[in-house]
């Protein structure tokens, strides 16, 4: 009977064990692939060909805002479902399209970490073309938003994973702010009123900035009152190359300008181009002016890059967005 109950024993455990590895594999999904930026959308040739297809492909091609070169919102590739790997189902931002007499119900889905993570996916399903048309016509601005925030927030991830532990610190103390600042960013400049941030590299600068002034009113949000603000600011503290030489708003291309609540703060979003005032130097800049309540003042940081030798800047904008997303007041 004790041999039984052993032999039992050591039976469940192996189970249970065997259980344990099973349900472990299944949960398992590979890292995305594909570079940042780039987005796969599994369509037919003849769904491709057709005009509701040729919707799609351009809302994808959307121009991203706010950049000296027009660039598309993503950099687009298309697969038909007989190409469709296992290796592509991996693919770090997805719509899959189905087009089907037998489908009743036209719809499109949102999925995160479907088949990889970190992963973002639009299945649209329709009857037909007509009927996939006016589901890209809805749709166009919620999808253009959830895979640019899926964007943002694999750099917010890479930031938390690999933090510049110094300057966080740093910036708390100076600022009474918390931001997530990778480690590949340097202290160029922290003064008592003005903190550059930046990374240099081969392919040219990523440049951070936090300042602040005080909050006067409603008018302290206008546009006009913002650059000014900023203007005078990168005049006094981001000197450019050559004697007299300073960084200003390129005024002769208009800015975008948007109110947003991000983490729960009122912001103000501009977007824009600099140049450098007695130089040839410029580029394009993301700006975002937060009220603090509390302290009746107002914390600017923007991020703006340099980069002459190459058109593409927008991954490079993009994570400096993605770092004044990991803004927050320390209460």
């Amino acid at each position: 009977m004790n041999k039984y109950f052993r032999q039992y024993g050591l039976l469940l455990i192996i189970s249970l064990l065997l259980f344990s590895c099973k349900d472990k594999k299944s949960n398992y999904k590979p890292n995305v692939a594909g570079k940042a930026g780039e987005l796969l959308i599994v369509m037919d040739d003849k769904i491709k060909q057709s005009e509701a297809g040729k919707d799609l492909q351009r809302a994808v091609l959307e121009t991203y805002l706010g950049l000296p070169q027009d660039e598309p919102h993503f950099d687009m590739l298309i697969t038909p479902h007989r190409g469709f790997s296992s290796n592509l189902r991996t693919f770090r931002n997805l719509i899959v399209t189905e087009i089907s007499g037998n489908i009743k119900n036209d719809t499109v889905m949102y999925y995160h970490d479907y088949w990889a993570r970190p992963q973002s996916m639009v299945r649209i399903t329709a009857k037909d073309t007509v009927s996939l048309g006016q589901l890209v016509e809805r749709h166009t601005l919620r999808m253009l938003s959830f895979f640019n925030k899926a964007e943002r927030d694999r750099s917010i991830g890479y930031f938390k994973a690999t933090p510049n532990s110094q300057i966080i610190e740093e910036i708390k103390t100076e600022w009474n702010i918390n931001l997530t600042v990778p480690a590949n960013f340097k202290n160029r400049n922290t003064n008592g009123h003005f903190t550059w941030l930046g990374e240099d590299a081969q392919w040219g600068t990523q440049g951070f900035l936090v300042y602040e002034f005080p909050y006067i009113g409603e008018g302290t949000f206008s546009k006009e009152y913002l650059l000014n603000k900023r203007d005078s600011v990168l005049q006094k503290n981001v000197p450019g190359p050559s004697d007299g030489s300073y960084m200003t708003t390129e005024h002769n291309v208009p800015v975008i300008y948007k109110t947003a609540e991000i983490n729960d703060i009122p912001v103000v979003e501009i977007r824009g181009l600099w140049k450098v005032m007695g130089d040839m130097m410029g580029g394009p800049f993301i700006l975002h002016a937060h009220h603090d309540l509390k302290n009746n003042r107002v914390v600017v940081t923007e991020g703006f890059v340099y980069c002459p030798e190459k058109p593409e800047k927008r991954d490079k904008i993009r994570q400096l967005e993605a770092l004044m997303y990991t803004f927050n007041f320390i209460q």
